[in-house]
């Protein structure tokens, strides 16, 4: 039941009361916390654009449990200091917090629409700040694949692995699958150790040699051939690659674009206050 109230009012918050017929009117009470009611419209101005489905109903579940708490701790704290003048300050100073917080996001919301970034200004701040991602370890891509060594399409499995076009690597997944040999593929940036590990290495022994060389490479263990290929490295001191950072990134440019947004919004209102005498300011 509670889960077709949240798609009752996700239809009234995603589409409008326009096009459907409205479950629920604009007054229709979602939640109640001591004397506060949390009605379908106050989700609606503050519902975000761009998200749908399992993501709408997860943030109305939050938004909801989130009022609630809210509004149950105005009503704790009211009741343990509702009779002092100094603690009503604090409560009406957290209540116009949260109001104050409400209208920037809605602020940041009609400002941006779907989306408070693009794809070209997080590169471009990732291109401004190189100097603030830089790596303090070797990085490697590459892949490595184990085979008896007296295999008798050794040489052809050799040239294959090479070359790795979209054909040969169908083929080198279609021996290695029939004979049940080892292939591990580092297709994500992987710490080098990591992918010496599989390979028949010393430890406490330097294989920086290894990075500079291109095209296939060739280690024999016993009875066993490694051939293996390092296809990127990145070593300690070069910039990290924008993959493995891309969440700070992320990050750094939503709090900046915020602020932005939030200086410019408050330095409009300010402005258009003043010009229509609602702010005057006697110095």
């Amino acid at each position: 039941m509670r889960k077709a109230i949240f798609i009752c009012v996700l239809l009234v918050l995603a589409m409008g009361c326009k096009r459907f017929p409205n479950p629920f009117e604009g007054e229709r009470v979602l939640a109640k916390a001591g004397k506060e009611n949390l009605r379908v419209m106050d989700l609606e101005a503050v519902f975000p654009g761009g998200i749908t489905g399992a993501d709408s109903i997860a943030w109305v579940e939050s938004y909801v449990d989130r009022w609630v708490r809210d509004q149950l701790k105005l009503e704790e704290a009211q009741r343990l200091f509702g009779r002092d003048d100094a603690d009503q300050e604090l409560i009406e100073a957290y209540r116009n917090s949260l109001i104050t917080r409400r209208l920037e996001q809605h602020l940041i919301d009609r400002a941006t629409g779907d989306s408070l970034y693009t794809e070209a200004q997080l590169r471009n701040y990732y291109d401004e700040h190189r100097s603030d991602f830089v790596l303090d370890r070797t990085i490697v891509k590459g892949r490595v694949v184990a085979l008896p060594t007296d295999f008798r399409q050794r040489t052809r499995l050799r040239e294959l692995f090479a070359s790795y076009s979209d054909d040969a690597h169908q083929e080198v997944h279609a021996l290695v699958n029939k004979n049940g040999f080892v292939l591990r593929e580092f297709d994500q940036w992987t710490e080098y150790p990591q992918m010496l590990a599989v390979l028949p290495t010393r430890r406490n022994e330097s294989y920086d040699n290894l990075l500079t060389r291109s095209g296939i490479q060739e280690m024999v263990d016993g009875g066993t051939t490694y051939y293996f290929v390092i296809t990127e490295a990145r070593t300690a001191g070069q910039t990290t690659p924008y993959e493995m950072v891309s969440e700070i990134v992320r990050g750094a440019v939503s709090n900046r674009r915020r602020t932005e947004i939030l200086k410019a919004a408050e330095d409009s209102i300010y402005r258009i206050a003043l010009l229509e005498k609602k702010a005057v300011i006697h110095l």
